[in-house]
């Protein structure tokens, strides 16, 4: 197995760390899973209206402002996380939340809801978890080729989308189909 689920050893709990060394742009785990119609604590939005639920490890992947892992979807929609950088073995793997949720939705039962601060301590930490739809358009740049499909769809779709922006998510999506 590449990847194992451990402690964090903070207060998050559980985490997916690498048990092998990951080079940029290598495929590094696919999640699979339950799809709904809602979204939970753990779930990863693939579209407007689905929610995957996903299986270990994926389910204990963490949020991080500073990710090491970006999202690629295939043509079922499920996430594949790639390598952003290098990522050496024993490292947690991360991602932005952002990458794959559009905002925050209410939560069919308000006990299930959860704090949104975060804790992942990147010397660029938001303070809190975020959406697609809360960030600048900085990072919305620096994840091109990296976000979840429907969001890529959305973004390629309207005004605000510049063509090297529109050019970069397409190179970015195509060298990791292959």
């Amino acid at each position: 197995m590449d990847v194992i689920v451990k402690q964090t050893g903070n207060k998050i709990g559980y985490g997916v760390f690498s048990a092998r060394t990951f080079k940029q742009g290598e495929s590094v785990l696919k999640a699979t899973g339950t799809i709904s119609d809602h979204q939970t604590r753990y779930s990863i939005q693939i579209n407007w209206d689905k929610h995957l639920d996903p299986d270990e490890p994926a389910k204990y992947l963490n949020h991080s402002c500073d990710p090491n892992m970006g999202i690629h979807s295939g043509a079922d929609m499920l996430p594949e996380f790639i390598a952003l950088r290098d990522i050496q073995a024993g490292e947690e793997l991360t991602f932005d939340y952002a990458m794959s949720e559009y905002k925050h939705y209410p939560r069919l039962d308000p006990t299930e809801d959860f704090d949104l601060s975060c804790h992942c301590s990147a010397d660029d930490c938001r303070s809190k978890l975020g959406y697609y739809s809360e960030l600048d358009e900085s990072l919305k740049e620096k994840y091109a080729g990296y976000i979840s499909a429907y969001l890529v769809n959305h973004q390629v779709g309207t005004k605000e989308t510049s063509s090297t922006q529109t050019a970069d998510m397409q190179k970015n999506s195509e060298k990791h189909e292959s």
